[in-house]
């Protein structure tokens, strides 16, 4: 049988997210516990010594894994904002996508100025001028803070809150917000903007943020559902 509800969020529902998110930002963010190593190891395979495997400002690149998406995320939030204003049904599930879109970027990019991170493009090891500090060590005046979380990733992963909404074939939801997600991120890394640790610690955030989202509107989407089963 075909599920029909919505998969409404509980305090319970907070346990899994939380965890990963902690999870992540200590084995990636303390010495001595394999996250740096973890980091470098994946970034060899984008760059030779030289170069990275995809080219900073290259035109085919930039259309299909970073304006070209962000493209779709918009249209997709004005396709969301036109049903929130005029399909009556299914206004409350408009409006909590629209949150996720909203809110996941704003805290992902927030953050960011707080977390002292540099990108990888950044540090001695690809060229960069700055030696790689771990999240809780100690920062120099002016070394970057504009990477960790991952910003242009945030968006793709904000789409896990499709998996709150949709009645039928949830898990499509879930898949697409995984793979726009990753599709964004794993751009990122191959161009030196960004880590795994950084991409990791916003996919874990968005999923916090739908939950807490889901949470915070399960009454009346529980009653919207009612009304539309």
């Amino acid at each position: 049988m075909v599920e029909s509800r919505i998969p409404l969020a509980e305090r319970r529902s907070f346990v899994a997210p939380a965890l990963t998110v902690a999870a992540v930002t200590l084995f990636f963010g303390l010495p001595g516990l394999g996250g740096e190593a973890t980091d470098f190891w994946f970034q060899s395979f984008f760059w030779d010594g030289k170069a990275w495997l995809i080219p900073h400002e290259n035109a085919l690149g930039l259309a299909l894994a970073y304006d070209g998406p962000k493209a779709l995320i918009i249209i997709w939030a004005l396709l969301l904002i036109g049903v929130a204003l005029w399909a009556k049904r299914v206004r409350l599930r408009a409006l909590y996508l629209l949150a996720c879109l909203a809110v996941v970027p704003i805290v992902c990019t927030q953050l960011r100025a707080a977390t002292g991170m540099a990108t990888p493009l950044e540090l001695k090891a690809f060229g960069g001028m700055y030696d790689h500090l771990l999240l809780f060590q100690a920062k120099p005046l002016g070394y970057p803070s504009h990477a960790f979380p991952a910003g242009h990733a945030s968006g793709g992963f904000a789409l896990l809150g499709l998996y709150w909404v949709l009645k039928v074939r949830r898990w499509r939801g879930l898949a697409l917000g995984v793979g726009v997600g990753c599709w964004m991120g794993f751009y990122q890394i191959a161009r030196g903007e960004h880590f795994l640790s950084h991409t990791l610690a916003t996919a874990a955030l968005a999923w916090l943020i739908c939950v807490g989202l889901a949470f915070l509107m399960r009454k009346p989407l529980e009653r919207e559902v009612s009304s539309t089963s």
